[in-house]
């Protein structure tokens, strides 16, 4: 009897027609979600249609969907070999999204074109027909419960209210993970959480002139959103940052983060307060940064944001200062708008004025005016000037500008570990407010204490960064260790909420979270979530370092990178914003062919030079004959993959097979070629 109802229901995918009282209460109820250790079922609904992407009513898949306190789960009752990705991640499954990936719920009328905008406490009728979850990667997932029994949907509808839109930060589950962590970091990954780690820093870069305070860890801090460690001019006391600090925004006065051997150094600062002294005390701490200058060469400053960058407009070659957060979170909702099209004719209305559209959005001026700022810091680091990077609260375009500023003149940020590194230093050890700006409660805040603050900004700062890195990994191909898909894949897990890395505001939160027996657990132990098969599509194979006594020199002796920082030198990051639709998604498309081209043609090449030093051994005792045979082996052809590989279904048995062969070439790449190879000539 239970097989007779799987194959009516297999059937009914297509051309979905309601099922009989007995279907609702068959075999599909027995589909159970897998959990974590720590993770429980707060809502399901049984005999649920999934709706393709841009279907209207009449295609999709029967299943179950679950709700638990970390994701949102549909199952299948027909799962093969081909729902999986070509990327499989071993935390959420293909059909799965952590709760603080859900952006946005919408009830439908069952279909994806008729909906309404569903709020935490907003009513929710008993007799749902349909959902709509718009996550914050632009994934759209389309559910039809006109086959469940009546309240399923609502059930589900009021659980993904309550537990993916909290009111406490410790009511996420990272809180609740029992699971055992056992760090495996990379040990040239710097996490800056010690005065050691910034000491590394510091001697990395060859600045004698510049001190490490840890007057911020103490009761005199007055820089409560950054951690306890500052790098700050060698001549300047403590006493004078305290008495300084008050003219500045969130106490934020100009702190060292990467400097040259030859003397210039690149700083953040907040912006001044409108106190009489304030213009006083900002002469006296650049006069120090003069004085740390072996040359006594006058710091740039460049207004990146703020009253003082809309006055000024100072740096980015007249293009005026980045826009304020608002403006940056709307232009981001207008470019979610057109990549999240519900359905098939909605797709094609915005493809007929896509350039329009995408104009309208504004995103690509606010990535271009990033790179435009960092482009003239890079500039004048290269002629030996200090340059101060000064905005409002010196915690958003603050970062993306310096990241963005290193990685244009240090090679060792363009490294895996380095850009780790990086992401380390900038965002997480200087406090970026992860959970204002992706929207989650602020650690430490009561349920009633979150209801009465205002609302804080919510705008994607770091996506705005991730961009900007993205367009110079486009015009640079061979400067980069990572590819497109390690910046996508980090900002998919910047949304999941296992790992604490984006968890908190500031370093004092998670100090705070960690003595009340919070277990850490940083992102960048990616073997937690992948395979060495799927890491190894982070590395491009195209990456050639210099030799090893280049790579330990000075941050300042590394080529600089020159990119075209005008609107018209941008495009659009489409893996990561148009991955989710079909139309886009064709076979033998996008920049991944060219990755996989060149894997392919890399793990050929150390095969042949393994072949060729057995050649010459065995050439010494015998003829010869058996290794000349092997090296005229034919070569493994490369796979054939669609156009956003590896986040497409299609294809990934052939991929996954090809990729068996050459992974350990992507991950070893950088010592495969030597100097004298083509793929290492300049382009």
């Amino acid at each position: 009897m239970n097989e007779k109802k799987l194959v009516q229901n297999f059937k009914s995918y297509i051309n979905v027609s309601p099922m009989n009282n007995g279907d609702k209460n068959g075999s599909i109820q027995e589909l159970k979600p897998k959990l974590l250790n720590g993770e429980l079922v707060v809502g399901a609904a049984h005999s649920v249609v999934m709706l393709a992407p841009l279907s209207e009513r009449d295609r999709g898949r029967f299943g179950s969907l679950f709700v638990t306190n970390y994701k949102l789960s549909f199952i299948p009752i027909d799962s093969s070999s081909n729902d999986e990705y070509g990327q499989r991640n071993q935390l959420v499954g293909t059909f799965d999204v952590p709760l603080t990936g859900v952006g946005a719920l919408w009830q439908t009328d069952g279909g994806p074109i008729r909906r309404r905008r569903l709020l935490p406490r907003s009513d929710v009728p008993s007799k749902l027909k349909g959902l709509q979850i718009v996550c914050k990667n632009m994934k759209v997932l389309t559910f039809n419960f006109a086959n469940s029994p009546i309240g399923s949907g609502r059930k589900v509808a009021m659980a993904l209210l309550h537990h993916a839109f909290p009111k406490r930060h410790d009511l996420l589950f990272a809180f609740e993970y029992r699971e055992p962590y056992y760090p495996t970091l990379p040990s040239d990954l710097n996490m800056f959480q010690r005065p050691g780690d910034w000491k590394r820093e510091l001697e990395r870069c060859e600045c004698p002139h510049w001190r490490i305070t840890c007057i911020n860890g103490t009761s005199d801090a007055f820089m409560l959103t950054a951690g306890e460690t500052l790098i700050v001019p060698g001549s300047v006391l403590d006493y004078n940052l305290i008495e300084a600090a008050r003219h500045f925004r969130s106490g934020r006065v100009p702190i060292w983060v990467w400097g040259r051997p030859e003397g210039a150094a690149l700083l953040r600062s907040g912006e001044l307060l409108p106190t009489e002294q304030s213009a006083t005390a900002e002469s006296v701490l650049l006069e120090q940064v003069r004085r740390s200058h072996p040359k006594l060469t006058p710091p740039r400053v460049l207004y990146v944001c703020g009253a003082a960058g809309a006055a000024g407009a100072g740096g980015a070659g007249g293009g005026g200062a980045l826009p304020p957060l608002a403006a940056l979170d709307a232009a981001y909702k207008k470019l979610a708008e057109l990549c999240t099209p519900t359905t098939l004719a909605g797709f094609w209305t915005q493809d007929s004025q896509y350039y329009s559209f995408l104009e309208s959005s504004r995103w690509l001026r606010h990535v271009a005016a990033c790179l435009t700022f960092a482009d003239e810091a890079a500039a004048q680091l290269s002629q030996n000037v200090s340059v101060v990077l000064q905005e409002g609260d010196g915690v958003d375009y603050s970062a993306v500008v310096s990241c963005l500023t290193q990685l244009l003149l240090d090679e060792h940020y363009r490294t895996i570990s380095g850009f780790q590194s990086l992401i380390q230093k900038e965002w997480i050890a200087l406090g970026h407010p992860f959970c204002d700006r992706l929207g989650l409660p602020r650690p430490g805040n009561t349920k009633e204490e979150t209801e009465k603050e205002p609302t804080a900004q919510v705008a994607p700062v770091f996506l705005l960064f991730l961009d900007c890195t993205w367009q110079l990994q486009r015009q640079f191909p061979a400067a980069f260790q990572f590819t497109e898909t390690y910046l996508t894949t980090l900002w998919d897990c910047t949304h999941n909420h296992l790992f604490d890395t984006f968890l908190f505001n500031c370093p004092r939160d998670r100090e705070l979270a960690v003595a009340k027996n919070f277990v850490q657990r940083p992102l960048w132990d990616w073997e937690e979530q992948f395979s060495e098969q799927d890491i190894a599509l982070f590395y491009n194979p195209l990456f050639g370092q210099s030799t090893p006594s280049s790579r330990q020199s000075g941050a300042g002796r590394s080529t600089r990178l020159q990119p075209c920082a005008s609107v018209g030198g941008v495009e659009l990051w489409s893996q990561c914003y148009e991955r989710w639709l079909p139309p886009l998604d064709a076979p033998r498309a996008g920049h991944v062919q060219f990755v996989l081209q060149h894997a392919a043609l890399r793990a050929q090449i150390q095969k042949l030079n393994e072949k060729l030093s057995s050649l010459s051994i065995l050439s010494r005792h015998s003829n010869g004959s058996e290794a000349t045979e092997a090296a005229d082996a034919p070569p493994t052809p490369p796979p054939t993959v669609t156009r956003f590989f590896p986040f497409s279904l299609r294809g990934t048995y052939e991929v996954s097979r090809n990729l068996d062969s050459m992974h350990v070439s992507l991950i070893d790449a950088s010592q495969l070629l030597d100097s004298q190879s083509l793929l290492n000539a300049p382009d």
